[in-house]
């Protein structure tokens, strides 16, 4: 392989599969650089950590500022401020076009709320069930507004 057609990349793999992902870049005429005093370890933001940090990494990864964000958004750059240091909740309508802006998901950018926290604290416990087909959780939800 020549270099000009290689790409440059950082990735994030878990720590078990590393040796595995080394290998296969060398196998595949890559280079594996090792950086002195970089940490390599990194621990995925859980749940209930998303919202602003998620928001601020993925902005920063994007290169782009607060004010391109609130722009895009229509709304002021103070409340992108807000949104990243966790003193305002992202809406779910923001969210989504945040998501595109910045090429992932909704649910990465917002944390769950008391009542999702309450569910995801059953299903942990075994209290919970899931529902086995669509249908199952339209009844489900009809006979919790009835």
């Amino acid at each position: 392989m020549h270099t000009q057609n290689m790409a440059h990349v950082n990735i994030s793999v878990p720590a078990d599969s590393l040796a595995l992902i080394t290998a296969l870049v060398i196998k595949l005429g890559g280079h594996v650089l090792d950086q002195p005093g970089l940490d390599n370890s990194c621990s995925p933001l859980s749940e209930l950590d998303r919202g602003g940090k998620m928001l601020k990494g993925l902005r920063l990864r994007a290169g782009l500022t607060q004010e391109q964000i609130a722009i895009a958004l229509g709304i002021p750059q103070s409340h992108i401020s807000e949104f990243e240091r966790d003193k305002r909740g992202i809406p779910f309508k923001h969210a989504r076009k945040l998501a595109e802006l910045l090429h992932t998901i909704p649910s990465h950018l917002m944390k769950p709320n008391d009542a999702t926290r309450e569910a995801m604290a059953e299903l942990g416990a075994g209290n919970g069930h899931r529902c086995e087909s669509v249908k199952d959780l339209f009844q489900d939800l009809a006979a919790l507004t009835s």
